[in-house]
């Protein structure tokens, strides 16, 4: 709700990877409106190699997991 009513810090203090997140599907609608407007052709990924692959799926679990301990230890006042 943070994040709606543009109160970004506060949105970031309460959780930071939805944070994130929130502002990956903003700025990919708006790259998605500008393909579809200007019909430009969209980027493609399709040339990453196994380790590339590897290590996002690692740095998604690496984030999950810091996300999830920073919410198990921030202060009690934040909420």
């Amino acid at each position: 709700m943070e994040f709606f009513h543009l109160h970004f810090l506060a949105a970031c203090r309460w959780n930071p990877l939805v944070f994130v997140g929130l502002w990956g599907v903003t700025l990919f609608d708006i790259y998605a409106a500008i393909v579809l407007l200007f019909r430009i052709p969209p980027l493609r990924f399709n040339g990453l190699s196994s380790d590339q692959r590897k290590f996002a799926r690692v740095a998604v679990i690496v984030l999950l997991g810091l996300n999830w301990i920073y919410l198990l230890l921030r202060p009690p006042g934040v909420f």
